[in-house]
């Protein structure tokens, strides 16, 4: 599995570049992780719109979002053209007694995903835990074989998130603040030295830091997460590869 960094920024993206989104292909599959602000540029310069078999969305902000309506106009001029035959199947993350914040619309279905259920997606295996955060939001656990990469999507620290992450081989850890904002939680994200001392909890192997903030030296984030964590430490970029 290869997993593409299209957006390594939280709220806007930087000039030219987007927030969250993640392009994961596997065994001739490609599958999309969130679809912020500029992701639909970056995806295509790895694979035509047409060639995405799935997108998952972790919750409903627009960093995480704002690209979705474009690509669901995307598929039906795609669907018109015969450039695609079946509908792409979307997973949004809500609660089941809150509406979906995207209707169907013709060459794209949308289905909605929830903390605790499991999915299987051209033999990967999604597991999905709810995060902290203000919007209801998922997190996900995908399991290759005997490998696990695990992304937080937005969340603050809680203990609870260990579990989740224990023993990923990659974890895909939001990053929002440096560790000197160290009320990150009341803004629903992790600061640095949260983010190192849940991926020294949860004893993972390896960690990208993600969702990167505006302000700060972010070539500084690494070491501040090492200062609770010894192990491989990289900080997203467009068009970062992570083999898996």
């Amino acid at each position: 599995m290869k997993i593409t960094v299209l957006g390594p920024w939280g709220a806007y993206p930087k000039a030219g570049e987007a927030t969250a989104g993640y392009l994961l292909e596997h065994e001739g599959y490609s599958l999309l992780i969130d679809c912020g602000s500029g992701v639909l540029a970056q995806v295509q310069r790895y694979i035509p719109l047409n060639r995405l078999d799935a997108v998952i969305i972790s919750h409903k902000h627009h960093d995480h979002v704002a690209d979705l309506g474009c690509l669901q106009y995307a598929c039906l001029i795609d669907t018109d053209l015969g450039n695609r035959s079946q509908p792409l199947p979307v997973y949004f993350a809500a609660e089941a007694d809150k509406d979906l914040t995207y209707p169907p619309m013709m060459g794209t279905e949308i289905h909605r995903i929830e903390a605790g259920e499991k999915l299987s997606l051209f033999g990967l295996d999604f597991t999905f835990f709810k995060t902290f955060h203000e919007a209801y939001c998922v997190g996900m656990i995908i399991n290759i074989g005997d490998r696990k990469l695990v992304y937080t999507a937005d969340t603050y620290y809680d203990e609870s998130l260990i579990a989740h992450c224990a023993e990923a081989d990659v974890l895909i850890a939001e990053t929002s603040f440096h560790k000197e904002i160290a009320d990150a939680r009341k803004y629903g994200h992790m600061n640095s030295g949260e983010v190192g001392r849940l991926a020294n909890q949860a004893r993972v192997k390896s960690i990208v830091l993600t969702h990167l903030p505006h302000f700060g030296p972010i070539d500084q984030l690494a070491a501040e997460v090492a200062e609770n964590y010894e192990g491989p430490i990289g900080t997203a970029f467009c068009g970062m590869e992570i083999l898996l």
